[in-house]
């Protein structure tokens, strides 16, 4: 037997498991562009056919649009995907399709990333269409051989060359989407994310640091650099107590944690699962907390404020606590920003009550009533189904916590 095909040695176990990673590895990147094309493809469809996706008495001047919506919507459900995400692949299909061919020749082979597609469609929208043979020629070659990291430093580079308008006026254009977001992490943490002017960021970091390491000096510090940065940053945006903007706060508070006999943790609106202490906190700090008891076996509410449900507005505010977000699957849109919409309609007899609501975000509320899109709660059922234009169905979304 030949010694460097023995399975009993580890190297050829090394050598087996190394091919197999490079083969999944390429399949997997081929597949991705098998998505993203088909993504592109079905939204080019309801471009040009929105009948597909609307019906015939809503195909007005807005029936593109809202084909595109319900397609994007349909992909969403089907392949559980984010409707952005949806979005993001089938625009790096359409770019890639269009300004660069040979890049996308070699990702549609698996000889390219997903990443390094990814990253190209990015730089390459911000070049005019002279640039577009050249940067594509350039550039291939990089994308099967380079990390990601590498290759955007690369494809940045050389879209600087080749770009024919001034960095002056492409930073104004880029300005535009400055914003600030954040996401919800696990053990009561969360991310901020800010995109911002270099300069500022830099200024704002310069800042931090020497406030940081002011503090660092002190002799009964402990916390680390990095904490500090965090706490001082934290401190800046909440301001002082006086200035501090006033905020109403939701806890939902598990009947037994309250009287002590268990330890499940509350949940906070608009963030998930804290921990008991915290949420003792803030029911001492904030300036309004909504009480919510639940069943601690089952998690039914079993009582809220009663002042808190004697208006619409109290409604929804109480439908924020309960679902959390918007019940459209895979929605994350929080509720308390979603409209009230009736499961049964009100021109069949529906009434606006709290077993006859659900909070829908205004865009997939609108996907109801224009589309082809379907909702319908049969009785007895929990939650309502939804049914795609395609003619997909899939139960809504439960309350997340």
């Amino acid at each position: 037997m030949d010694t460097l095909l023995d399975p009993r040695l580890a190297e050829t176990r090394v050598f087996f498991g190394m091919a197999e990673a490079e083969v999944a590895q390429r399949a997997q990147w081929r597949s991705s562009a098998l998505v993203f094309a088909a993504i592109d493809d079905v939204l080019r469809e309801a471009v040009a056919h929105p009948e597909v996706f609307v019906d015939e008495q809503m195909l007005r001047g807005d029936a593109v649009e809202l084909s595109t919506r319900a397609a994007v919507a349909d992909l969403a459900v089907r392949l559980n995907l984010a409707e952005s995400t949806v979005r993001s692949h089938g625009h790096i299909a359409s770019t890639l399709r269009h300004r660069m061919p040979a890049l996308w020749a070699s990702f549609a082979e698996g000889e390219v990333s997903t990443q390094n597609a990814r990253e190209a469609a990015s730089v390459v929208l911000t070049l005019p269409d002279s640039s577009w043979p050249a940067f594509d020629s350039q550039l291939v070659d990089a994308a099967r051989k380079l990390a990601p990291a590498r290759f955007r430093a690369k494809a940045v580079a050389l879209g600087e060359r080749l770009h024919a308008t001034p960095p002056e006026e492409r930073h104004v254009v880029a300005s535009q989407r400055r914003g600030v977001w954040h996401e919800v992490d696990s053990d009561g943490m969360a991310w901020l994310n800010a995109y911002l002017p270099a300069e500022k960021v830099a200024l704002a970091m310069t800042a931090l640091d020497a406030a940081a390491f002011e503090a660092f000096r002190e002799p009964d510090e402990t916390r680390t650099m990095s904490q500090l940065r965090a706490d001082i940053l934290a401190d800046v945006l909440m301001g002082d107590e006086a200035s501090r903007p006033t905020v109403a706060l939701a806890l939902t508070i598990p009947a037994g944690s309250m009287l002590g006999h268990s330890t499940e943790p509350a949940i906070l609106e608009g963030v998930g699962p804290i921990d008991l202490d915290t949420a003792r906190a803030l029911a001492v700090l904030a300036p309004s907390v909504t009480r919510l008891l639940t069943d601690p076996f089952t998690g039914a509410v079993l009582q809220m404020d009663p002042n808190q449900y004697r208006s619409s507005a109290a409604m929804k505010r109480w439908f924020s606590i309960r679902h959390a977000t918007c019940d459209h699957p895979g929605c994350g849109r929080r509720a308390v920003n979603c409209d009230l919409d009736h499961i049964t309609a009100r021109v069949e007899g529906g009434k606006t009550t709290a077993q006859n609501l659900a909070p829908r975000c205004r865009l997939h509320h609108t996907l109801k009533h224009q589309t082809k899109w379907k909702v319908e709660q049969p009785p007895g059922a929990p939650r309502a189904i939804y049914t795609t234009p395609t003619g997909y169905r899939r139960e809504a979304d439960p309350p997340p916590f």
